[in-house]
């Protein structure tokens, strides 16, 4: 969430669209974020991203960059896969 906040605060002033995908949330909302145009920067974590992505809610064909933050972290915690 830090780091939509951030993002967020940062992209308001040039009306950039953030969406927070994580765990915790209601899926179903996430599936109506994604599903509207206009999100131009998608936060997740990696269980809820790859979720959204292996059912097709979260399109990649036009995906230009793609931050993993702390993912040494998230490779000791098992998200290999997701990786």
């Amino acid at each position: 969430m830090q780091t939509s906040y951030v993002v967020h605060s940062i992209g308001e002033y040039s009306k950039v669209k953030v969406h927070a995908c994580i765990g915790g949330t209601s899926v179903r909302d996430d599936i109506r974020a994604l599903q509207q145009a206009g999100n131009q920067v998608v936060v997740g974590t990696p269980g809820r991203v790859h979720d959204m992505m292996k059912k097709g809610f979260l399109k990649t064909e036009y995906l230009k960059i793609l931050v993993l933050d702390e993912a040494d972290e998230m490779l000791s915690k098992g998200f290999k896969i997701q990786i």
